[in-house]
């Protein structure tokens, strides 16, 4: 009778065992299942994310050729204040020029600004989010100061106009110029909240 028992109570130990087990093996079997699709999720992404950056690098050296032209055309500009007020409207139009070209590199990217909020475990796709960040922090940043180093430029000019206008020996009257207000881009920015803002204050 005890030895029936034993037999009833190990045969229900060893029951419960193996559905212990099989719970077990179904749970670490899902568990892989996602583990794998998750991975399978994120290597697609990843590949979109570094599609969507070359074309976004592409844009940004387009954008880098522009400024450096503009600012040999600043230059020029700046150089003599008498010539200033009739190449005026050909500089304004080369800078509105500049910051379509900056809002260009900030729209490509979108897909970037949306995917890149998430970390992923796939290390490409976080080190191509951290530079898209970057540069694109960058490039906004140095638009704005080159945009400041315009409007003092031209704060100078309008100082030197009232002297000039107000000489005795004046021949011409220089009119006032106004200051470029960036339309589409107002403040220095932080896109990854680090604490910086690469491209402030650049050359």
């Amino acid at each position: 009778m005890m030895k029936q028992q034993y037999i009833k109570l190990f045969s229900f130990l060893l029951g419960i065992s193996f559905i212990a087990s099989g719970v077990i093996h179904l749970n670490v079997q899902a568990y892989k299942n996602d583990k794998a699709e998750k991975i399978k999720n994120e290597t697609a992404i990843a590949d979109e994310i570094g599609d969507v950056y070359k074309t976004f690098i592409t844009k940004g050296k387009d954008l880098s050729t522009y400024r450096d032209k503009l600012l040999d055309d600043m230059s020029e500009y700046f150089a003599y204040y008498v010539n200033m007020p009739d190449g005026y409207q050909d500089m304004i139009g080369k800078i509105k020029v500049y910051e379509e070209k900056v809002k260009e590199t900030e729209d490509i990217s979108y897909y970037l600004k949306e995917k890149c909020k998430t970390t992923y475990s796939v290390a490409d796709a976080n080190e191509k989010c951290d530079l898209y960040y970057k540069n694109l922090e960058k490039s906004i940043n140095v638009y704005l100061g080159d945009i400041e180093f315009f409007n003092s430029k031209i704060d100078e000019y309008n100082e030197w106009t009232k002297v000039e206008n107000e000489s005795v020996i004046s021949t011409k009257e220089y009119k006032l110029l106004e200051k470029y207000n960036s339309t589409m881009f107002t403040d220095y920015v932080d896109l990854n909240g680090d604490g910086t803002y690469l491209g402030m204050n650049s050359d």
